[in-house]
């Protein structure tokens, strides 16, 4: 199992801190903890805690489960932008690797430009793949090229992991060529 950096959990951990009753009802014993314990941006824990934080949370908020995953993705790209602003602009693989890497442990992020108005992001070697985390992602890609001034975005899932496939692959387009 894989680990992710704080900053990856946070989001999820304040929205349970703030409905803390319901959290613990929804959220495993043995994670409660994440609910009284400070969280340290910088460091590393475990991948599937982060998962069922993110279970927990997405049972918790109004409204169909995937568009709330989704949501939570693009919330933690505009969370990340100023942290990771550097990382967040342009559309240069090494930048989409360095900013996976500063949150996973495992994997890499791969982003491919294949036309003026599309690109390909996928991610490779993710140790642990669920299709919360997917549509996660899915948010998270939509929300760093909105912050980079794309618009009218498609993102749609082309392979995953828990299909069957190698890697987990997005396309992500756009109408406008200008941003």
């Amino acid at each position: 199992m894989g680990n992710a950096k704080g900053m990856a959990l946070v989001g999820a951990v304040k929205y349970l801190r703030l409905r803390r009753a319901e959290a613990l009802a929804t959220l495993p014993r043995e994670l409660h903890h994440y609910l009284d314990v400070r969280i340290r941006t910088s460091a590393w824990y475990p991948e599937r805690d982060m998962l069922e934080l993110i279970r927990a949370t997405a049972r918790l908020v109004t409204g169909p489960v995937d568009q709330v995953l989704e949501i939570m993705g693009e919330t933690s790209a505009r969370e990340h932008a100023g942290v990771y602003s550097d990382l967040l602009t342009g559309s240069s693989t090494s930048r989409a690797f360095a900013l996976w890497s500063t949150q996973h442990d495992t994997g890499e992020l791969r982003m491919m430009e294949e036309a003026p108005n599309r690109v390909r992001m996928e991610i490779v070697g993710y140790e642990d793949p669920s299709r919360e985390m997917c549509l996660v992602y899915q948010g998270y890609i939509k929300g760093m090229l909105l912050m980079n001034g794309f618009s009218d975005l498609l993102v749609e899932k082309i392979s995953c992991r828990i299909w069957g496939d190698d890697r987990c692959t997005w396309r992500a387009s756009w109408k406008r060529g200008d941003a």
